[in-house]
This record gives structure tokens, sequence and C-alpha cells, in this order.
């Protein structure tokens, strides 16, 4: 920097050139408008996604008296003696209903740590897994981890029937039945 008279003086035509002025002014102006546009867009991009989020959460079918009891089971035959002789199985009928005392209790434990460990920890929606699985597809560029709970599973295969015809990979469907879910 020069100290001298003469860069002194150039310093003060500087400080009342209406040239400069009008430049800074310019500017602060253009940095004004541009962090007005960025937040507007924010918060417009906010509300957009709000909307379509609320959307697809009120088209989502009601779940109020859903039964969940399992529709066909096996079919045995039996002899005169009472031993089994066939078991009849049809499509979606392979099942022998059991209720909880029947099931050893590290069974049901292993059931629920093998599909969905944090299951006593989440009401139904597990965050951390989502994100996981949405962090894998992105920088893999395959969505195929789950991040279903076993609550969500529940409700894809007794709410959401018609998921067997989705297209692999990731679509809008498939979106919007997730956040159904």
């Amino acid at each position: 920097m020069n100290y001298g008279k003469k860069g002194v003086r150039r310093k003060q035509r500087a400080l009342h050139a209406k040239s400069e002025k009008w430049g800074k002014k310019f500017a602060l102006t253009f940095f004004n408008v541009m962090l007005a546009g960025i937040v507007a867009v924010g918060i417009l991009g906010a509300s957009v996604g709000f909307g379509v989020f609320r959307g697809i959460i009120d088209t989502a079918p009601e779940i109020g008296n859903i039964n969940v009891q399992p529709t066909g089971f096996s079919t045995f035959v039996y002899d005169i003696d009472g031993n089994q002789t066939a078991k009849l199985i049809a499509e979606n009928s392979n099942r022998i209903p059991v209720t909880m005392d029947m099931i050893p209790e590290n069974l049901a434990h292993a059931f629920v740590a093998i599909e969905d460990e944090r299951f006593y920890e989440h009401n139904g929606i597990d965050i951390k897994g989502i994100i996981r699985a949405g962090v894998k597809g992105i920088t893999s560029g395959h969505f195929s981890e789950g991040a279903s709970t076993i609550t969500q599973q529940l409700l894809k295969n007794n709410v959401f029937t018609d998921w067997t015809k989705e297209e692999r990979g990731l679509n809008m469907d498939k979106i919007e039945r997730k956040i159904q879910e």
C-alpha cells in the first residue's frame, strides 16, 4: 500500500468516485436478490415436497379394520387310526395355525432378529434402516437393500396386495407404496 501523498489522494478519489459506488451498490443488490431467490426456491421446494407427501399419505388405503389372519391353511388327510396319510397343498394355503405359546421363545426372538433387528426400538418405521438402504442404493445404483420393518411387511402383504405387479428397481409406484406403508 502506498501511504504517500499521491497514494492517499488516489484512495480519496476512489472513495468518492460515482462508478465505484454504483458498482458496490449493484453487487450488494445482486447478492441480496440472489439470496432472496435461493430462500424463495427453498421454501417453494419444501412446500411442494410437503404437499406431495401429504397427497400420498391421504390416498393411502384405510387400515382401521384389517384382518391379518392367514386365509389358507394346509389340509391333512388321516386314516381310520388317526395317522396322517397325505397333506394337500394348494397355492397360498401351506400354513398350520399356531398360537404364541406353541412357539419357543428363542424362535420368536430369532425371527424378530432376522427380519427386523430394531423391532423393539422403533414404532413401525425404521428411519436408520431407510437411510442405510437409501445411501446404499444411491452409492451403488441398485436399490436392493431392504428397509421394511415387520409392520411394513404385514401391511404390504395384507393391504397393498398388488405390489407383486411392480417393476423391479426404483419407480414411482414403489416409492408411493413405501411412503404409504
